[in-house]
């Protein structure tokens, strides 16, 4: 519907598609692609996660800064640098076992165990491991500031923090 009106009338409808969004402010509610959050979380406190993937289960996935921060870009952009008016953004795409190892850097007694859930692993499973975000890159500049290197630190040290604020134990 944005594309007929924009293309009819002249209404400048954006549109972005986004990965796994990874925030400390949003609790997971049982999606996809919340172990990435929950694992943090279990990581500080009892240093155990089970998650409901496999582990080689690549799934797309970015910071919540990048997104917000893609988003204001995104809306920023003149209209004539826009050759579309739906975008795909990525950032990174990893594994519950990749982001496992790299929580290890910092917290190496974390254990994760896994046992799928034939629900979200078949929806996972449906998804692409990357997003193509080839023409964002071209058309207004994007460019992701987090890989898993630093979504991991940043993560840590926010749920960390929020996780202290609100007087719990951090292991």
């Amino acid at each position: 519907m944005g594309e007929y009106l924009h293309h009819k009338y002249g209404l400048d409808f954006r549109c972005l598609r986004y990965p796994g969004v990874i925030s400390v402010n949003t609790p997971p509610g049982g999606g996809t692609t919340d172990y990435a959050v929950q694992i943090f979380h279990d990581a500080l406190s009892t240093g155990h996660h089970e998650c409901y993937l496999r582990p080689d289960t690549r799934l797309p996935m970015m910071h919540i800064s990048d997104c917000h921060r893609a988003t204001v870009e995104f809306m920023q952009t003149p209209d004539c640098q826009l050759s579309l008016r739906t975008y795909n953004i990525a950032a990174m795409s990893f594994t519950p076992e990749e982001v496992a190892q790299e929580i290890r850097k910092h917290l190496p007694h974390l254990k994760v165990t896994y046992n799928p859930d034939s629900v979200r692993q078949t929806i996972a499973d449906s998804w692409p491991v990357r997003f193509d975000d080839s023409n964002a890159r071209r058309d207004w500049g994007w460019a992701p500031a987090f890989g898993l290197e630093e979504l991991v630190t940043d993560m840590l040290l926010s749920v960390r923090d929020k996780r202290t604020r609100e007087g719990f134990l951090v292991s």
